[in-house]
């Protein structure tokens, strides 16, 4: 057992920090950089707060939480200032603690700043960009773990199962915060950020060695090169783009829900969480069958798929809820799997981190955009509901003309086929969002 836990690549500088420490840090913090975040725990509280208390439009709404969130958008550049520019001697302890800190700082000035649009969102925003800093820490980690004991699938485990914890626990815990005071929310989320600064000060006792490595930046110069270079990065990255830009309901939902069905809170966060069950379903199932049917066809299913259930929403009313969000998230994490798969394959060899951060970046500010777009056209050309349903529902289905267009060489294999040349890089486990 000893033998099992002694470092397997040298080549790894030695940071001081055991196999045990490591564990700690990725799981603490994969746990809290994810249910920490306002647009996870503070979701529904923050959005009804700012709906009933402030009367946010459905498009003022979804304008706040996409620049709330904007700092998820530039993540890669977090990482690159955590791996070129040490903090106090090391690239991990210090980050972490200033992340974890300050964005408990900024969640506990979100509940005392006055409740108006400016502090509310300079006090979310902050919070979301310390986390950015803290979340990609842990990701850090997690990596340096994994490389240096040979232990990458354990670790990625423990993180992606503390992530579905989360998605499946955070409806819940989201929708009975709603209809409590906020304060409630801003203790929690601030008190989770508390515990992993401490534990970080007490636990990542990282050696005090590292030194400014311009070789980071150089790197990052190179790869960016060869990603703009890269054709098949491009043609995929449209392709995502064209995805997530149709026009979304998710704030408009949320609109319907509270003042025309007249949902509790907590009977809206049991929603979330069906369709978080129902996307783990979807994930084993998808596991399974990406090694029988080639890219091509499971991108096609999904997207079909994904087209018909959102017409769903055509009926959707208290009693059709819950199987309309199960079906849902059935077939969104369906689609979602098929297109990171795509994006996973797209990304040149040598820059698999950055291309992917930054095609997930994109994704993000897209799926943000969607959102304003389809709130946009409820308040300011006052579309109602179903025709915003049928808008993106005949959008996402245009997107299927363009899947012939995808490159052959990604498209026509089965998960585990060995890629017929060096274009395309090999499909591993990538790090998952906000998302």
């Amino acid at each position: 057992m000893e033998v099992a836990l002694e470092a397997k690549n040298p080549e790894i500088p030695d940071t001081g920090l055991t196999l045990r420490q490591y564990y700690i840090m990725v799981g603490l913090g994969a746990f809290v950089t994810t249910i920490a975040q306002p647009g996870v725990i503070g979701r529904l509280p923050l959005q009804l707060l700012l709906k009933t208390q402030l009367h946010f439009t459905a498009q003022t709404l979804a304008a706040f939480m996409v620049i709330a969130t904007f700092a998820w958008n530039v993540k890669p550049l977090a990482g690159i200032m955590s791996d070129a520019f040490p903090l106090f001697g090391t690239r991990r302890r210090h980050y972490m603690l200033l992340g974890a800190g300050m964005a408990a700082v900024c969640w506990f000035l979100m509940g005392a700043v006055p409740r108006s649009y400016v502090p509310l969102l300079l006090t979310a925003f902050g919070a979301n960009a310390f986390m950015v800093i803290a979340s990609t820490v842990m990701g850090g980690l997690m990596v340096e773990a994994g490389q240096k004991y040979g232990i990458s699938g354990r670790v990625t485990s423990i993180r992606q199962a503390l992530q579905s914890a989360v998605s499946l626990g955070n409806g819940i815990l989201g929708g009975y915060l709603a209809a409590a005071a906020f304060g409630w929310t801003v203790g929690i989320a601030t008190a989770l950020l508390l515990v992993l600064a401490v534990t970080t000060f007490f636990v990542l006792t990282e050696r005090r060695v590292a030194v400014r490595d311009q070789d980071v930046l150089t790197n990052a110069a190179h790869e960016l090169g060869t990603l703009v270079g890269s054709r098949t990065l491009w043609t995929s990255g449209i392709f995502l783009a064209l995805v997530y830009i149709s026009p979304g309901f998710t704030t408009p939902l949320l609109f319907m829900q509270t003042d025309t069905l007249n949902f509790s809170t907590p009977y809206i966060g049991v929603m979330e969480s069906i369709e978080g069950a129902a996307g783990l379903l979807g994930a084993l199932i998808y596991g399974v069958v990406c090694r029988r049917f080639n890219l091509r066809q499971l991108l096609t299913t999904a997207i079909a798929l994904n087209v018909t259930v959102t017409l769903l929403y055509l009926r959707y009313s208290h009693a059709t809820a819950p199987f309309i969000h199960a079906t849902v998230g059935f077939a969104v994490i369906c689609s979602e799997l098929a297109l990171m798969d795509l994006a996973v394959r797209s990304t040149p060899p040598g820059c698999e981190s950055l291309g992917f951060a930054l095609m997930m970046s994109a994704r993000n500010f897209a799926l943000g955009g969607s959102d304003v777009i389809g709130s946009w056209l409820i308040d300011s050309r006052h579309w109602v509901f179903h025709e915003l349903v049928w808008l993106n529902a005949g959008t996402t289905a245009l997107i299927l003309f363009f899947i012939p267009f995808l490159p052959r060489a990604i498209m026509s294999r089965k998960d585990g086929d060995v890629a017929p040349g060096p274009a395309v890089p090999p499909t591993e486990p990538a790090p998952a969002r906000a998302v």
